[in-house]
């Protein structure tokens, strides 16, 4: 231990003999330094971090393949996947769309999401208000309500806590606000959601 302390401050006693070496020493150790946080920050934010979803190492996304290229799917054919699932838990459809969003002030195209009941819930996403999309509200005719994401709740609707069970136009037909999630990752992809 001695022998190391007296190391340290031998060290230490050639470096402030030589103040021009030692300053581009302590450049290239911070440089070298910042850059290895900068790339490992990259590489784990992209590669290594884990998805923003409770049990995300239980999700998996499905495909049809087609000549090779993954393709989106058909609905019948998620529909007997559905059926004949004996390996997931949950299994939700989604597919993205813009909408004409007719609301009081103004009506505008917006982004939104397409998706069948239980997929808020497989994707751990949480409500602030309301409900996830009930079962039989995923069948042709029953299929008119939405969720709002929180972002889009709060720049298009002023937060407004009453929100749950008013009625907005989207491409010209009345769908039923029934919840509005808590903020979190949904915010980043859509504005809104909505049952089909």
């Amino acid at each position: 231990m001695t022998t190391f302390l007296r190391d340290i401050k031998f060290g230490f006693r050639l470096l402030l003999k030589n103040p021009g070496f030692a300053s581009v020493a302590v450049l290239a150790l911070a440089l070298g330094i910042g850059a290895n946080t900068a790339i490992f920050s990259v590489v784990y934010a992209t590669l290594l971090a884990p998805l923003p979803y409770p049990h995300s190492e239980q999700l998996m996304m499905v495909w049809s393949k087609i000549q090779g290229n993954r393709n989106s799917t058909a609905a019948g054919n998620f529909l007997e996947w559905q059926r004949d699932n004996t390996v997931f838990q949950s299994m939700g459809a989604f597919t993205g769309s813009s909408i004409n969003l007719a609301t009081s002030t103004r009506p505008e195209r917006v982004d939104a999401q397409a998706a069948t009941p239980g997929f808020q819930a497989m994707m751990g996403h949480r409500f602030l208000l309301g409900r996830d999309f009930l079962p039989e509200e995923g069948q042709v005719g029953k299929d008119h309500e939405a969720i709002l994401c929180n972002k889009f709740w709060k720049s298009r609707f002023g937060a407004d806590p009453n929100i749950v069970g008013k009625q907005v136009q989207m491409n010209g037909e009345p769908y039923t606000i029934v919840g509005v999630l808590a903020p979190g990752p949904a915010d980043r992809c859509r504005t809104s959601w909505t049952c089909r």
